[in-house]
């Protein structure tokens, strides 16, 4: 694995294409989980993905847009406008390094700014190719693991058992489960503890450790398919363009 425990000659002279940036919070996970949850989640998804496309595995980004948690013990942030800037000069300095495929895995849901960043970086340097593939593949099987997936926003189900695959000793029996009687755009309105007291949205009580290894596995693919077929249609039409030209 290429990673930051090799040196820099070391990934020098194994020329990789491909990084893989993941992206992180670091913010309140109601009573049971840590607040490092998305962060260590997005890392173990990460390496497992940059395992299978040969990839430099870049750390991933601990922090991101958690503001919706408010001034809970723990949370911490970036404005949308700092990740931008973070990830921008995170990719710029792949690039100049000899990496100019990217592949973003997002780790935390409120990180809308990030597709518009991608977009502006595609566009601004015409042989980048910056990415954030979806878990889902048509190459990979889609059946249903998670019994409330439907339900949760936070700290449910899915997450709960991704900590207990990933982090079981920090994952605490104290389970509280809530699903808020409104939709999630009032995450945009109001700190999750105005919603749910606990933090919590979803049903954790359902999760197991068998289920989030069965989830994270299934992404690691997933997301390793969607990439390589991505990056194989942009090679094409970066070829035919030349073609003409």
């Amino acid at each position: 694995m290429l990673d930051a425990y090799c040196t820099s000659d070391e990934i020098a002279a194994a020329r990789p294409e491909i990084a893989v940036i993941g992206i992180g919070a670091v913010e309140q996970h109601s009573d049971h989980l840590p607040v490092g949850t998305d962060w260590i989640g997005v890392s173990g998804l990460s390496w497992l993905v940059a395992e299978r496309l040969g990839a430099f595995l870049v750390p991933a980004l601990p922090f991101s847009m958690s503001q919706c948690h408010g001034a809970a013990a723990g949370t911490v942030w970036l404005k949308p406008e700092t990740l931008a800037e973070v990830l921008n000069d995170l990719v710029i300095s792949l690039y100049n390094a000899g990496i100019g495929k990217v592949v973003v895995i997002n780790g935390h849901g409120g990180n809308f700014v990030l597709e518009a960043t991608i977009q502006e970086l595609n566009l601004s340097n015409p042989d980048l190719q910056v990415i954030m593939p979806s878990s889902i593949s048509p190459g990979v099987p889609q059946g249903p693991i998670f019994e409330t997936a439907h339900l949760e926003v936070h700290a449910g189900e899915s997450e709960t058992s991704t900590q207990l695959y990933f982090n079981a000793e920090h994952v605490k029996d104290e389970r509280v489960d809530y699903v808020p009687p409104v939709g999630r755009e009032f995450l945009d309105y109001a700190v999750i503890r105005q919603i749910s007291p606990h933090g919590v949205w979803g049903v954790p009580s359902k999760a197991t450790a068998e289920k989030g290894e069965k989830a994270t596995l299934r992404d690691a693919e997933a997301i390793a398919a969607q990439a390589r077929a991505i990056f194989a249609t942009l090679d094409a039409h970066k070829a035919r363009a030349e073609g003409v030209e």
